[in-house]
C-alpha cells in the first residue's frame, strides 16, 4: 500500500485522539507533519480538557515550523491560524494531502489544487485498509465527542463504508 505524506490540522488529531484512534494516522500516512501552530491549539485544548492528545508524546509526527511569510502568501481568507498553517505547509512542502475538516479551509485548499482528507476520510481509508472493522461505531463516537456532522453526510459516509444506516 502506498502511503502519502499528510499535513495534519487540529481537528483530525483532536477527534481521533478522543476515540483512541490517533495511531491510524501513521498507519495510513508517511510522514505525518504537524505544524507548531497545531501543537499550540492542542496545548490550549488541554487546558480545558486534559485528555486532549499531545503529539509530542506520540513519537511518530514530524513537527514543522511554518514561517509567517508562507502564511502571508495565501489568498485572503478568514481561516484560523491552524488551518492557514496547514494549507501553507502543504502547498510548499510537496505533501500529498492536507488534513482538514473545516469547510472553508477545505474549499481554499481545493481552490489551490491541494488534495484534502478529513477525519471521516481517514476512517474510510482505515476500513479499506482493514485497520478497523467498521466505520459507523467510530463516527458515532466522534459525534458523541462533539464532532459536527449533517445527517446527510453521516448517511453518505455509512453508505460509502457499505455499512447499515
Amino acid at each position: 500500500m502506498t502511503r502519502f505524506a499528510l499535513v495534519c490540522d487540529t481537528t483530525l488529531l483532536l477527534y481521533l485522539g478522543r476515540i483512541g484512534q490517533v495511531d491510524l494516522l501513521p498507519a495510513l500516512f508517511e510522514p505525518v507533519y504537524i505544524p507548531e501552530t497545531v501543537l499550540l491549539e492542542l496545548d490550549m485544548g488541554r487546558l480545558t480538557r486534559g485528555d486532549t492528545v499531545d503529539p509530542r508524546a506520540l513519537g511518530w509526527p514530524h513537527i514543522v515550523h511554518v514561517s509567517q511569510t508562507l502564511i502571508d502568501h495565501l489568498p485572503p481568507n478568514r481561516l484560523g491560524r491552524g488551518e492557514r498553517t496547514v494549507i501553507a505547509y502543504a502547498r510548499t512542502s510537496g505533501a500529498d494531502l492536507a488534513g482538514l475538516d473545516d469547510h472553508q479551509a477545505r474549499q481554499l485548499a481545493k481552490a489551490m489544487e491541494l488534495p484534502v482528507i478529513g477525519t471521516l476520510g481517514v476512517l474510510l481509508r482505515a476500513k479499506r485498509s482493514t485497520l478497523i472493522p467498521a466505520v459507523r461505531p467510530l463516527v458515532d463516537a466522534i459525534i458523541a465527542q462533539g464532532f459536527r456532522l449533517s445527517p446527510a453526510l453521516y448517511q453518505a459516509v455509512i453508505e460509502i463504508a457499505q455499512e447499515d444506516v
